[in-house]
């Protein structure tokens, strides 16, 4: 009698299973280290929104009181009701990105615009003498 061998044996599934076990080690903290990475490069992206938001602010108020000045204004940034906002007093700093749900923005008299203890996404962010931002944990 004539048997029909069709199929794969024990062994050979064994064998796959194992080269996918291990290509899914080697694989799996590259993925993670990327992961981390964008999500440190999406906390400075909306650091830098933030600036940005901050200096349109300035401008506007310049233009609001017909250039007769500006005072130093402070965002403190929290969760508020289990929304993140940046406030001063009952104005919002409104922009795109990530909030912060910690520390501070000041725009001082010049329109510079400096940021203070400021946490997106569990990551601090710091800003340079230069103006870069670096985010890490």
């Amino acid at each position: 009698m004539k048997m029909n061998k069709k199929g794969f044996t024990l062994i050979e599934l064994l064998a796959v299973i194992v080269i996918l076990a291990i290509i899914a080690l080697i694989a799996t903290p590259i993925v993670m280290n990327l992961i981390t990475k964008a999500r440190k490069s999406a906390a400075e992206d909306s650091a830098y929104g933030l600036v940005k938001a901050a200096e349109t602010y300035y401008a506007e108020a310049l233009l609001d009181n017909q250039g007769e000045g500006f005072e130093e204004t402070t965002f403190t940034c929290s969760k508020t009701s289990g929304a993140n906002a940046c406030m001063s007093g009952s104005v919002e700093l409104k922009f795109n990105g990530t909030k912060p749900s910690d520390g501070t923005v000041v725009i001082d008299a010049d329109g510079k615009v400096t940021l203070s203890g400021i946490t997106i996404n569990t990551y601090a962010c710091t800003q340079n003498a230069d103006g870069t931002i670096k985010c890490g944990e």
